[in-house]
């Protein structure tokens, strides 16, 4: 028994994070760093080793471009990790997830067979949902209440923030160190934010509330059987569906369709670091705006806005005021990181958010599949992309159309 209770006492003595006054806002930082490395390495650098790879094993810019494919193995493995985020709790899937990460860039210096860079490529799209794309909205959600929303804003930008870091640094690592030496060094970078990880994440302690049904709740919201029999899932999904064809359908497009109406690269170039910029304010204005109003205005807008970025840009060609383009579809592109997320919680709650938001990311894994092969048919066949932006704005419309139909599925409540 004295045994036990001195165990007690020296437990009492490990300094509980929880209690420092900001420490919202320390989650919200280690968030955005698992945000800002997550999508900064694995998606904005991958280009910058193209070249590379190639040189190295004479791989085909096709068949290191489809390596980028695999990202759809994140969207396979999402209901499973936001299942498991709500069994577990943040902290062990976000380690688990930063240990794929970290795994995928140690073992890339050791490949050389075009299948072992796609198995790579492959684990590490795993690892995204639970290393930022769900856990952190998870965190947010929970940890924040009348803020949430600029916290989740803030939280998200960490992915444009490493889109403007990555891609510069890894340059410069290769050229210091090569492509092998540049793929250890973000291995090293992931690993190192595990032990923060398990030194900052908690879960928070909540107070019960009465549910819809009657029963008592730790948190507000509703089951994934729940909302799998309520028509606004579906309403959700398909303008979710919808909305998300911008990520892998425009923006990988947008260097090339400026070179093939006049701007040069270095214009090009230019124009989507200052695009990724106004995605940051983006991120955080519309998380703003949701603490305020209905988040499906603030998707309707970020819609509208996305749609008024497209007739410009098709509109301008090579003129100058293309370049109206970047802020207004930046603004708007950039705010659907934080308000998909804000939508979920909205509508169903957080009681199984991350289940709830692993089967959304599930059933739009139609946009990125489908997305970028019918621009690119699209392209080949009247080479130009007027006919395939033209249709994606369409699709925007029809989303902004669904979405104002969506109502909650549990009341608005504040975790007190």
């Amino acid at each position: 028994m004295p045994a036990r209770l001195h165990l007690t006492e020296r437990r009492r003595c490990v300094p509980d994070p929880t209690r420092f006054r900001h420490y919202p806002l320390l989650v919200a930082f280690v968030a955005f760093c698992s945000f800002a490395l997550t999508i900064g390495i694995t998606q904005y650098s991958f280009g910058v080793f193209v070249t590379e790879l190639e040189r190295e094993f004479g791989w085909t810019r096709s068949e290191v471009s489809v390596a980028m494919s695999l990202f759809a193995v994140g969207g396979a493995v999402a209901l499973p990790v936001g299942w498991a985020l709500d069994r577990f709790g943040a902290r062990p899937v976000m380690i688990a997830s930063l240990a794929a990460m970290a795994l995928s860039q140690f073992l890339r210096p050791f490949m050389t067979e075009l299948w072992q860079f796609y198995a790579l490529n492959a684990l590490q799209f795993a690892g995204m949902p639970g290393a930022a794309l769900i856990t952190g909205a998870r965190l947010v959600g929970i940890w924040f209440d009348r803020t949430r929303g600029r916290a989740m804003g803030f939280t998200a930008m960490g992915a444009n923030f490493g889109g403007i870091v990555f891609s510069t640094l890894t340059a410069s690592l290769i050229s210091s160190m090569g492509w092998r030496g540049a793929y250890a060094t973000y291995g090293v970078l992931f690993a190192l934010l595990i032990p923060i990880v398990f030194l900052v994440v908690r879960e928070r302690q909540v107070t019960p509330s009465v549910g819809a049904n009657g029963a008592v709740q730790s948190i507000p919201g509703i089951t994934l059987r729940a909302a799998l029999r309520n028509r606004v899932f579906y309403l959700v999904v398909v303008s979710l569906l919808f909305a998300q064809v911008t990520y892998q359908s425009i923006l990988p497009q947008l260097v090339p369709h400026l070179q093939n109406v006049g701007i040069d690269r270095t214009q090009a170039a230019a124009a989507i670091s200052v695009f990724a910029l106004f995605g940051m304010g983006g991120k955080v204005s519309f998380g703003w705006f949701c603490e305020r109003f209905p988040a499906r205005y603030a998707l309707i807008t970020s819609l509208a806005c996305q749609i008024c970025g497209i007739t410009i840009l098709l509109a301008a060609g090579s003129a100058w005021w293309v370049w109206a383009f970047v802020p207004v579809f930046g603004f708007g592109f950039g705010a659907l990181g934080s308000v998909m997320p804000l939508l979920v919680q909205e509508t169903f709650g957080m009681l199984a958010f991350g289940t709830i938001f692993g089967m959304v990311n599930t059933l739009t894994l139609g946009a990125a599949l489908v997305g970028p092969a019918l621009v690119g048919m699209s392209f080949d066949a009247t080479g130009s992309y007027q006919l395939a932006f033209t249709t994606i704005a369409g699709l925007f419309v029809v989303s902004a159309i669904i979405v104002s139909f969506v109502r909650p599925a549990v009341p608005r409540v504040f975790i007190i």
